[in-house]
């Protein structure tokens, strides 16, 4: 099996949030059940998820997916108008899954695992949060416990839904079970993940 390619990892979390600070507008993709608890410290609810499969992200290979879940509307509208809700938080769940010859392929249904957390696998997962307050000042959480679930997969990994438990180092923790499909242009988050800190 091929390593798993998460390079640049640091600089992209504190890009996501790094667009630019304004509104969302009203198109955004509400979940019914979401992610909940804690994140840097004060509580957590995601108001929004999207599906994004990355072909030019600097922290995974081209193909793998990432499931986005902010605490603020309009989601899409925030990636195409490279404009971020501020304050907000994004909690960025990233799956990858390797076929023999270590190449992606599309998602199964199982258990995504950090890499250095038990035995070897072919299916990693890992979340994230990245933060922005009101001044548009970036901070970031890193997990150091995870079990990442996913319960259901669509054709070409869309949709995905998942069961999430995830510690972070802060002492922060957020669970709870997730659905989130492909319906936001995808070269659009490809920029977005990519872009550089930028505050307007």
């Amino acid at each position: 099996m091929g390593g798993f390619r998460l390079v640049g990892a640091t600089a992209t979390w504190v890009g996501l949030f790094a667009l630019g600070c304004g509104g969302g507008s009203s198109d955004g993709n509400a979940t019914s059940q979401g992610l909940s608890g804690t994140a840097f410290g004060t509580p957590f609810e995601g108001r929004d998820a999207l599906l994004i499969h990355p072909q030019h992200w600097k922290s995974a290979a081209a193909g793998s997916s990432a499931i986005l879940i902010s605490d603020t509307p309009n989601l899409c509208s925030q990636i195409t108008s490279a404009k971020t809700t501020a304050p907000g938080r994004l909690a960025i769940v990233l799956l990858q899954e390797s076929g023999a010859d270590g190449s992606v392929v599309d998602l199964d249904a199982g258990q995504f695992v950090t890499q250095g957390q038990g035995m070897p696998s072919s299916r990693y997962g890992e979340l994230f949060v990245s933060g922005v307050d009101a001044q548009c000042q970036f901070d970031k959480l890193f997990s150091d416990q995870s079990s990442i679930q996913v319960t259901s997969v669509g054709p070409k990994s869309s949709p995905v839904s998942a069961s999430i438990d995830v510690h972070f180092s802060s002492g922060d923790a957020l669970h709870g079970s997730i659905s989130a499909s492909a319906d936001c242009d995808e070269a659009a988050a490809d920029e977005y993940l990519n872009r550089n800190p930028q505050c307007g």
